[in-house]
């Protein structure tokens, strides 16, 4: 059996869209592999006024309805990578980040970037436990 056969794709019409060659998220076994997720979208105007807590808010937002798409929600966040287009917007990211999961505490990277589309200052991405 190929591994490709146990791959499966998960969409949410509540989360934002993938907007090129590649999934909102994908299942393989009981892990789930959600897609970076921004804090604005195309439509977003003049993103770089929107706050960075609400950017975080909303794209851990995303990944909460993708996880919740395959049977989780966002205790079973266990790991996240978090870019940010400046280590100076860290302060109000983190709090926010921390506003999201409350007491849960999944796994994180940060990594400082350059400018993402569409103006976002941040994107997430992220891995979900599953059951089987």
């Amino acid at each position: 059996m190929s591994n490709k056969a146990k791959l499966m794709e998960i969409h949410s019409a509540e989360a934002t869209p993938a907007g090129g060659h590649y999934a909102q998220a994908i299942r393989h076994g009981d892990t789930l592999y959600v897609s970076g997720q921004l804090g604005v979208t195309r439509s977003t105007v003049d993103a770089a006024q929107v706050p960075i807590g609400q950017q975080v808010a909303f794209a851990l937002g995303n990944i909460e309805k993708l996880a919740q798409a395959a049977g989780a929600g966002r205790n079973d966040v266990v790991k996240c990578t978090v870019f940010v287009t400046g280590i100076e917007h860290w302060d109000e990211a983190n709090k926010a980040y921390a506003a999201f999961f409350g007491e849960h505490k999944p796994a994180r990277s940060i990594v400082p970037c350059l400018p993402l589309h569409f103006g976002a200052k941040v994107e997430i991405e992220a891995v979900v436990a599953l059951s089987e």
